[in-house]
């Protein structure tokens, strides 16, 4: 399919564009030749993704499909992601260097193989190459065993296919034929086609991977009957059992990855890398867990939350205990027992008074009391004394007031006045 990106009326060139075999030839036809332009995959301008007009008004441009971004031949092939169709932006331009405002812009599509089922809906034709296990690969191991499979995307009651005519290559001129048109095996490479009709599927088994001499890449090709109803069976009695060889032919000039259908027959490839089998270990995709290993791991840390909590939970308790005990050891009993027989030491201040205060007299202790001793008392924190204590302590005596300062000497009488003083006083003793 062509879609045109502008219009104009003095360069208007035909574009017409199909799919055979990897490759998508365009061809283009200009109405005032000579053609001495350029046809190229855009942003592309190197060998083997352009054409240059030779001055006729006919060019051709081959561009390769199954190519990735990596390889040499790459020429801008792009993979729509959601309808798995091909497409290549092409420029069609006046001159061969230049770039000017009369060129011209297109897309060139193609399609998935494909054909409309029972229920009006768009069915394609996957071709796959499947290890032992029923999965797909895209590394093959150098003579292994693999299974090819074609699968109906959107399978049906009403329709049904045959496998016919497939082949491999490597090089665009270079064959391995696998079956031929009736679909029977050609040698011993590859098995008859087993068809399960209700999943839309038919596996033939390759007896060992093989490769080309020139690339590790293989690619399949197959042609797909589609049937209304059940299809013919061919009968494959009496086939050549020889190994088959690489050897040159023609290429069917059908179109691998177009929608359109040619008598009931669409087609479907696929590509492989072959590998060594040494290569092979860094390259296959392995399951590293088994599926038991979820269910462990959800319930070790599910245990794990808990016992973190039961963890937090009673070193919590423990720390309130702790603080409990220090409390404890630093606020003991501020009151000690009185211990009649133990010598108090301090202050004998008030011991000279007796329960009812009444001891004092002239200095001394009643006959009939004896003194009581005091032992110290550290300062009360807000707390009353016991009932016991309070009798055996009187209440203290008021303060005394402190006593009149003694009057001043009286002065001295001068030395003349002592003097006769002491006349008498010697004369008396002599």
């Amino acid at each position: 399919m062509v879609s045109p990106q502008t219009a104009d009326k003095e360069f208007t060139p035909n574009i017409q564009a199909s799919c055979k075999t990897g490759y998508m030839q365009i061809n283009v036809n200009v109405k005032d030749p000579p053609f001495v332009g350029a046809v190229h995959s855009r942003d592309f301008r190197k060998e083997g993704c352009m054409v240059v007009g030779d001055g006729s008004s006919h060019v051709t441009l081959s561009l390769p499909l199954i190519t990735d971004e990596s390889d040499p031949n790459y020429c801008g092939v792009r993979v729509n992601k959601t309808s798995k169709e091909k497409y290549v932006p092409i420029a069609v331009r006046m001159h061969e260097t230049l770039e000017l405002a009369n060129d011209k812009f297109y897309i060139i599509k193609c399609g998935l193989p494909g054909f409309f089922n029972a229920r009006n809906e768009s069915s394609f034709i996957t071709l796959q190459l499947l290890d032992q296990d029923k999965k797909k690969v895209k590394e093959a191991v150098f003579d292994r065993r693999y299974i090819l499979r074609a699968d109906i995307s959107q399978p049906d009651n009403t329709h049904s296919m045959r496998i016919k005519d497939c082949f491999s290559f490597g090089e665009p001129n270079y064959t391995v034929p696998l079956t031929d048109d009736r679909g029977c095996p050609e040698g011993s490479l590859i098995s008859p086609f087993v068809y399960n009709e209700t999943a839309g599927t038919a596996e033939a088994v390759l007896n060992r991977m093989f490769r080309f001499p020139t690339t590790n890449r293989v690619h399949f090709q197959c042609d797909v009957l589609i049937c209304k109803g059940p299809c013919e069976i061919e009968q494959c009695a009496g086939k050549s059992e020889r190994l088959t060889v690489v050897q040159g032919r023609a290429l069917p000039a059908t179109d691998a990855n177009s929608v359109e259908e040619k008598g009931g027959r669409v087609q479907a490839t696929t590509t492989v890398y072959v590998v060594e089998p040494t290569t092979i270990a860094g390259l296959t995709e392995c399951e590293w867990y088994p599926p038991w290993l979820w269910i462990l791991c959800i319930v070790l840390a599910v245990l794990f939350v808990i016992m973190m909590i039961i963890n937090i939970f009673l070193c919590s308790a423990m720390t309130c205990s702790c603080t409990k005990s220090e409390v404890i050891e630093k606020e003991p009993s501020i009151i000690e027992e009185y211990d009649p027989y133990r010598s108090w030491h301090g202050s004998q201040y008030g011991s000279r008074y007796s329960l009812n205060g009444k001891g004092l007299h002239l200095g001394r202790l009643h006959p009939q009391l004896r003194p009581l001793r005091v032992f110290p008392l550290r300062p009360l924190r807000s707390r009353a004394l016991p009932p016991q204590l309070t009798l055996l302590w009187p209440p203290l005596p008021q303060a005394r007031e402190a006593p009149p300062p003694p009057p001043p000497p009286l002065p001295r009488p001068p030395l003349h006045h002592r003097q006769p003083l002491l006349r008498e006083i010697l004369s008396g003793v002599e």
